[in-house]
This record gives C-alpha cells, structure tokens and sequence, in this order.
C-alpha cells in the first residue's frame, strides 16, 4: 500500500513522540511545507478522536520553557537569546 506523505506523518507520530526538526530531515520537506501538513493533520485526526500533541521548545542553555505551542520556534529564547532551542515535540494521540 502506497501512503500519501501526510499519512506517513501521522503514523510516524503515532508510532513515536518526534522532534519537529527530525521529522522534517527524516521526510525531506521544508519547514513551510511539514508545517502546512501538520496543519491538515491538525484538523483531520479530530475525526478519529485523536488530536496533534504539542510539547513547547524550551531553551537548552536557561531551561526557560516558551509557552506557545508553535509547531516551529522561534530563533532565539526570549529570555537569555540564546540560539539553543530543543522542541517542540510531536505526537499523535
């Protein structure tokens, strides 16, 4: 059986919590491009009662955890501006 690229994120996301940058190298897409997918998978999980799971980048040099649950952060931490962002995290559930 043949996925769509789509299907492929959903189940990857079921299979395991993933990193957003990992999961973008592993399928080989831009970050515009997985975040419009994940955006559709958003809404299409619903109908199985499941939903996109969000655990926000926190800053790997202050630990200071961002509150948004932005699908790709921003370049810096907000508070030390530090570049060291791990996160966000992803999974379907």
């Amino acid at each position: 059986m043949t996925w769509t690229r789509r299907q492929e994120i959903v189940q990857r996301l079921r299979d395991a919590e993933w990193l957003f940058d990992d999961l973008r190298h592993e399928i080989a897409v831009t970050v515009a491009t997985l975040e419009d997918d994940l955006g559709h998978i958003q809404r299409s999980v619903k109908a199985n009662g499941e939903r996109l799971r969000v655990r926000s980048a926190i800053c790997a040099d202050c630990g200071f955890g961002l509150s948004s649950k932005a699908l790709h952060p921003p370049g810096r931490c907000p508070k030390c501006r530090s570049g060291h962002l791990d996160g966000p995290w992803l999974r379907v559930g």
